[in-house]
């Protein structure tokens, strides 16, 4: 059930059961232009606090959150659907993140000495500043990291920014903005604004902000890079996937299986890494087949505790599963567990080596539904793998550490899990993007402070000269030296 819009509120209700867990008061694009407003008045005083005061302002948030746990925990789950453990599974992955970009920081950010090459009498150094004023829109598969971790990295970086977070799960970043101002500094250093797609158009179109973070579908980024292309506005573009996952014929069958069904059902299969299609070495095939379908009868879909997952979030997302399901040829072979409504929810399913040109096979899912394909050579499964355009994330099970190592360095990805889903996104010190149509640049580690930084060279004199050799009147003397020098240092 989507959420419910008036004249001034949205009304949030739990996509499970449909009753009403909040709401929130609407923004209006004049609201956000005052917003953006006292951004840039506020701007220059945080740029000017030192990343360590930065830092230690954001330590103080982090501890704030972690005193709400319970509220992060139950909010996540009413607005998302989400099963208890996977919301807290998020708050802690937040957690983590916030915690390493803190502390990355102090390092990433400092002023770097740079070699000034031939020009010894000369010092050169680069310097991170921020952009100006940050325009993050988030998802609502993933509420709080995706809008916490973007933001933290913006915010250290010395950006302010304006978050708008999805309409289907504004209450998260509620909660965050909250506790932002009750720490009593800066209050308009980070600001959120509640509406739906027309308001975050305006925030990626007006002047005033300087960098824009996107996280969501692959169609919205292209038109997102396509208005800040008209001023030359960099963009962080994390958008979809269709993720691969390659199992050979040596790897260990009853962790392949386990693995697939966890990368793909969890979340309900709402998350942009999760595992859609599989290809499965023919050797191994008919008992990874067996195997899968035993474990995908076992689970469920529905509303209570004992379900393996939970509903899908949005009635949009309801539709597209259901006509990638629908248009497969009726000879097709399919296993499914159970589900309890199918009006907000889809049971587990495996497809069995549906049509390489059917669109489950090649469009984003987003939804607990996984496909099963057999191949024979590894070439074979790298090309089926890379087959869609899209690159965000893979994985690789195999037993031979240079198969998969080379394998990984095959895919067209911007990672890549070996024996192992998802976990990659969960290590706080690498970085998360993808390429081709999964999007530009990169969150996380020291890449997601960067990419929020505008770099400076600067360069200075250690001695200061009347002149330099190259200005004008440079004699010929000059000219016959500096051939010398050329022949001898680069011959």
């Amino acid at each position: 059930m989507d959420n419910n819009f008036s004249d001034l509120t949205l009304e949030v209700h739990n996509p499970g059961t449909g009753k009403i867990v909040g709401e929130v008061n609407l923004t209006t694009t004049a609201q956000l232009d005052d917003m953006l407003v006292r951004s840039s008045n506020i701007f220059s005083s945080w740029k000017q606090e030192s990343v360590s005061s930065r830092s230690l302002l954001i330590t103080k948030f982090r501890k704030k959150l972690i005193s709400r746990i319970d509220d992060l925990v139950d909010t996540v789950c009413d607005e998302t659907g989400k099963k208890s453990f996977e919301a807290l599974l998020e708050v802690f992955t937040s957690m983590d993140h916030l915690n390493h970009a803190i502390h990355l920081s102090k390092k990433v950010l400092k002023t770097q000495s740079r070699n000034s090459g031939f020009l010894k009498y000369k010092r050169a150094r680069v310097t991170y500043e921020p952009f100006g004023i940050a325009g993050i829109i988030s998802p609502w598969n993933y509420p709080l990291i995706l809008s916490l971790s973007p933001v933290v990295e913006a915010l250290l970086a010395g950006n302010c920014v304006v978050l708008k977070p999805s309409e289907h799960t504004p209450l998260s970043t509620a909660i965050l903005k909250e506790v932002w101002d009750s720490l009593g500094d800066y209050n308009d250093v980070f600001q959120v604004v509640y509406g739906e797609g027309d308001l975050g158009q305006h925030l990626v179109s007006s002047q005033k902000t300087d960098i824009i973070c996107f996280t969501g579908s692959t169609k919205i980024g292209r038109l997102i890079a396509i208005e800040c292309a008209k001023n030359l506005k960099p963009a962080i573009l994390e958008l979809g996937g269709k993720d691969p996952m390659i199992v050979l014929g040596d790897a260990h069958l009853n962790r392949a299986v386990k693995a697939a069904v966890w990368g793909g059902m969890s979340n309900a299969g709402q998350t942009c890494i999760s595992v859609e299609n599989i290809f499965v070495q023919k050797s191994i095939y008919p008992d990874f087949c067996k195997q899968i379908s035993k474990l995908i009868k076992s689970m469920s879909a529905g509303s209570m505790k004992k379900n393996h997952i939970g509903p899908i979030t949005i009635s949009a997302g309801l539709k597209k599963i259901n006509k990638q399901l629908g248009e497969l040829p009726a000879s097709t072979k399919k296993v499914m567990g159970i589900t309890e409504d199918v009006s907000r929810f889809v049971a587990p399913t495996v497809v069995f080596d549906p049509p390489d040109d059917s669109l489950l096979c090649n469009d984003e899912t987003f939804g607990p539904i996984i496909t099963v394909t057999p191949f024979d050579t590894i070439e074979d499964a790298i090309k089926k793998a890379n087959s869609n355009g899209y690159g965000l994330s893979a994985s690789v099970f195999g037993r031979n550490k240079n198969t998969t190592r080379k394998i990984a360095s095959a895919l067209n990805s911007g990672s890549v899990v070996i024996n192992d889903v998802l976990s990659g996104y969960g290590m706080a010190d690498l970085p998360f993007g993808g390429k081709g149509i999964s999007g530009l640049g990169r969150v996380h580690g020291k890449e997601g402070l960067l990419a929020f930084s505008h770099v400076k060279a600067i360069t200075e004199n250690r001695i200061t000269f009347p002149g330099e050799p190259w200005w004008y009147e440079t004699s010929g003397k000059i000219e016959k030296l500096l051939k010398k020098f050329i022949r001898l240092w680069y011959g």
